[in-house]
């Protein structure tokens, strides 16, 4: 799914969050989205999931308006049910979407969750409960898919894994979309870089497999390119 936005631009109280941002992610892509905290990163993913409305600017999915059903995304904490498994919190969602189990128990094992049973996330550690969040997203095969600072809470394996799983993705043809302070972890899954700064899009290139991406970052936000 290519995504195209153009023009976006989005206030709260009077403060300018978005400013025109406009860039294209090609098809079964992966897209870095960079930028110091309060730079828009969250907002812009929030607008392009559907969460909130933009003022201004438009979204073209595959140069479709609206493809809600074909989107998964996990946004800051992941919404779970504290007091439900793991493999009951995506029962949840499965049900409404008419997902078998069988579906339910190859996600699980996607995010490395096959094993956790009966017990309950709420006594989930913090990597686990993000990995159940990033299964109840990809649960029902979206062609686009939103990740915002999925690598909190994961320890390096965790964040080994995870790379791994976004490549993987990546290689069945999900458009992804992710944000991280991880800056080098990013740089080895990123096909593209797009960094926001102060609202506005400041760069937007290829990875070069050879590019330093925290000095380009540093550079942009910092210094200007």
């Amino acid at each position: 799914m290519q995504i195209e936005i153009k023009n976006i631009s989005k206030k709260y109280n009077e403060k300018e969050i978005l400013q025109n941002v406009s860039f294209t992610i090609q098809s079964g892509t992966v897209c870095g989205l960079l930028g110091v905290n309060g730079a828009g990163k969250s907002t812009l993913m929030k607008i392009l999931f559907g969460l909130i409305l933009a003022d201004s600017g438009s979204i073209l999915y595959d140069k479709n308006e609206s493809a809600q059903e074909q989107i998964g995304a996990l946004i800051e904490s992941p919404a779970i049910y504290r007091n439900l498994s793991a493999f009951d919190n995506l029962k949840t969602k499965a049900f409404l979407f008419n997902i078998p189990d069988n579906q339910i128990y190859e996600t699980l094992e996607m995010v490395g969750l096959e094993n956790t049973g009966k017990k309950k996330a709420g006594k989930f550690s913090l990597g686990m409960k993000q990995r159940l969040g990033i299964a109840m997203a990809i649960l029902t095969s979206p062609k686009f898919l939103i990740l915002d600072e999925p690598t909190n809470g994961l320890d390096p394996d965790g964040v080994a894994e995870l790379l791994n799983l976004i490549q993987s993705l990546k290689s069945r043809g999900v458009t992804i979309l992710i944000s991280s302070h991880q800056l080098h972890e990013i740089s080895k899954v990123s096909d593209q870089i797009v960094i926001l700064n102060q609202g506005t899009i400041c760069y937007d290139h290829e990875n070069i497999e050879n590019d330093d991406l925290e000095k380009v970052f540093f550079n942009v936000v910092h210094g200007g390119l």
